[in-house]
């Protein structure tokens, strides 16, 4: 797991092939809210177990993290 001190709100969140899925918003001790669009449209949680590693202002989550989060982009084309 990640220091939790690595991350802050605004952070871009990636998946593992470095597609955006949305930013850090409303960040816990083990936990924070992936916030998609603007206006926000959706909110996941996101365990901080599920992040791979924190490169610069992106935060990458494990490949294999188990979450069914769209990528930011395709998520707009599904509406």
């Amino acid at each position: 797991m990640i220091d939790p001190g690595e991350l802050r709100e605004g952070m871009t969140v990636r998946d593992a092939q470095g597609r955006k899925l949305g930013i850090v918003a409303n960040l816990g001790a083990t936990q924070f809210e992936l916030e998609q669009g603007w206006p926000a449209r959706r909110d996941y949680v996101v365990r901080l177990h599920l992040v791979e590693r924190v490169d610069g202002q992106d935060v990458f989550l494990h490949a294999h993290h188990g979450a069914r989060v769209p990528p930011e982009e395709e998520e707009a084309s599904l509406r």
